[in-house]
């Protein structure tokens, strides 16, 4: 991304670059394996304890990100960002939750007899088909909300500077924000992974693709890169970081901030790539 520019008594411009990009993919790459670990433990849990595991992965990420995202917005673009992202967040592992069935299970260390959440491999395809159907309603709801909410405060601005950069900054957020909750789908991949019946069908239809949906994560992480260079060459104001020229201290807060940050969007994005991925094998797959 790129540094901020700031102008000091003789009107000296200071540039200030983020830090470099194989810092931000091995960043990603560290997401992913941590993801990845959370795929496996899912497997040994029922099901509403694997929707609770991603739930806290889709809610991590969306934290951080909020916290510390370092681009030209507003606290109106940071509100409704969360509102949209931590709303989609709730309502899909509610949603998923609530869904699963239930059955008798011993659990517990006097293996007391209670019910327990059935896994995903429980539920018709169909059934999860309806839900990722509500899903995407929702999502387009919230992403026109997003657009809408976003123009009007642009044009309710007094001073109405870098509207356009300001704009596409909010929506990248806020479109990030909401891109997490597609992670909460990642434990209803299982079914298609497993050893049972639903496992071995198809098998090769299941492999292409698992293959292009880390193709799409891999060009993510590729079009990241892409996204610092171009930042770091045009430079962009950053009103939620008031960096002095001189402070090298407040310039390595700034690259620590837009490093991790810009690096962990794509993995947000992400939860787009899971969500597709899952309805691709349920329609072909069921």
């Amino acid at each position: 991304m790129v540094a901020a520019a700031n102008g000091d008594g003789n009107g000296e411009r200071h540039s200030l670059s983020i830090g470099s990009t194989k810092g931000m993919v091995v960043l990603q790459v560290g997401a992913y394996a941590v993801i990845a670990v959370l795929l496996i433990a899912a497997c040994f849990v029922e099901g509403r304890t694997e929707v609770a595991i991603f739930t806290a992965v889709a809610g991590a990420l969306a934290i951080f990100v909020e916290v510390s995202w370092p681009l030209h917005t507003s606290v109106f673009d940071a509100i409704v960002g969360a509102f949209g992202g931590f709303g989609m967040i709730y309502a899909t592992e509610t949603s998923l939750a609530e869904a699963l069935p239930k059955t008798a299970g011993m659990t517990g260390p006097r293996r007391l007899r209670r019910h327990v959440s059935a896994r995903f491999d429980a539920m018709s395809g169909d059934e999860l088909l309806h839900w990722c159907t509500l899903w995407a309603g929702a999502l387009l709801i919230v992403l026109a909300a997003f657009v809408i909410l976003g123009f009007l405060h642009q044009m309710l601005r007094r001073e109405r500077m870098n509207m356009v950069l300001s704009l596409s900054h909010g929506l990248m957020f806020d479109v990030a924000m909401a891109g997490a909750s597609g992670w909460v789908f990642a434990p209803v991949l299982l079914r298609y992974f497993g050893v049972g019946t639903l496992g071995a069908r198809k098998p090769y239809v299941v492999a292409i693709i698992a293959v292009i949906a880390v193709a799409l994560l891999a060009a993510l992480s590729w079009a990241s890169t892409r996204w610092a260079k171009d930042y770091r060459a045009v430079g962009s104001p950053l009103p939620r970081f008031k960096l002095e020229a001189g402070n090298s201290d407040d310039l390595r807060n700034f690259r620590s901030y837009a490093l991790y940050s810009l690096g962990l969007v794509p993995v947000m994005y992400g939860g787009f790539v899971v969500y597709l991925a899952l309805v691709a094998l349920l329609v072909f797959v069921g």
